[in-house]
C-alpha cells in the first residue's frame, strides 16, 4: 500500500506494518508453520512471515476469543489475581473485564480466520494496520491522524495486548495507541522501547494525506516560528 509506504518512510519507521485480515479466503502466500499467538505473531508477521491464526492454529485460548475466533470463555479471574497479579482481587478484574466488553466485543462470526502478515506483500486488503513504532513515531501519528479534523481518538491501553492491538480498533474504528500487557510482552519478548499504533485501514489514507502538510510528517515550519522556538531554547536559566 503506497499510503503505509508513505507514512513509514516519513516517520522512519525501521519495521514491515504488519495487515490484520479477517476472512475465510486462502492467500496465495506461504503460511508459516506451527502455532502462534497474537503477541508474537505480530512480532515475526512485522520480520516477513504470513501468519493464520484460527481455533486450531491460534496457541493461546485468552486470544482466540479476544480476537473472536471462539466463544467468551470463562475467565479464570483467580488465577489472573493470584498466578498471573495484575489485579489486587477477583472483583477489580471483573471489573476490568466488564469496561473492556462495554467498550469492544470480541468480533465473533466474522471469519473463522485471521491473518497476520507484512502489509508489504500486498496479499490481502487489510482490515487493520499496525505500525510498531517509538513514542517519538506515536506522538507524530497523533498529530497526523488529527490534523484534518481536530479529533483525537479515545486510545484505549486497558485489556489485554490482542484485545487493544486488535480487537478495539476493529470493533471501534478507532485509530489507537497501545503499550499491550506486560505479560503478553515479556512472553513474546517484546523491546521495551516498541509502542503500537493500529490504524484501520479506512483511516490510513488521511494520515498517509496530512504528512506533506503537517510538520509531524514532512512539512517544514515557517520561518517565523522557528525563529520563535530558537528563541526559547536559547533562553538560560
Amino acid at each position: 500500500m503506497e499510503s503505509v509506504k508513505k507514512i513509514r518512510n516519513a516517520l522512519r519507521i525501521e519495521r514491515e506494518a504488519v495487515g490484520v485480515k479477517y476472512t475465510d479466503e486462502s492467500p496465495a502466500a506461504k503460511l508459516a508453520k506451527g502455532q502462534y499467538a497474537v503477541c508474537n505473531g505480530i512480532l515475526e508477521a512485522a520480520e516477513g512471515k504470513v501468519i493464520m491464526l484460527s481455533k486450531e492454529t491460534c496457541a493461546c485460548p485468552g486470544g482466540k476469543s479476544h480476537i473472536g475466533l471462539t466463544e467468551t470463555r470463562e475467565v479464570p479471574l483467580r488465577m489472573l489475581v493470584e498466578g498471573e497479579k495484575l489485579w489486587c482481587d477477583v472483583k477489580t478484574a471483573t471489573r476490568s473485564r466488564t469496561e473492556s466488553e462495554k467498550l469492544a466485543k470480541p468480533p465473533l462470526g466474522i471469519s473463522s480466520r485471521v491473518y497476520l502478515y507484512p502489509v508489504g506483500k500486498d496479499i490481502f486488503v487489510p482490515d487493520l494496520i499496525i505500525f510498531l513504532v517509538s513514542a517519538e513515531q506515536i506522538s507524530r501519528l497523533i498529530t497526523l491522524a488529527q490534523f484534518w479534523d481536530g479529533k483525537t481518538p479515545s486510545f484505549q491501553m486497558r485489556g489485554s495486548l490482542c484485545w487493544s492491538t486488535i480487537t478495539y480498533p476493529i470493533v471501534s474504528g478507532n485509530f489507537n495507541i497501545t503499550a499491550g500487557d506486560v505479560s503478553a510482552r515479556r512472553m513474546a519478548g517484546w523491546d521495551e522501547n516498541i509502542m503500537i499504533a493500529s490504524v484501520p485501514v479506512e483511516k490510513i489514507q488521511g494520515i498517509a494525506d496530512a504528512v506533506d502538510k503537517s510538520t509531524a510528517g514532512t512539512a517544514k515550519p515557517s520561518r517565523r516560528f522557528e525563529e520563535i522556538t530558537k528563541r526559547i531554547v536559547s533562553v538560560k536559566k
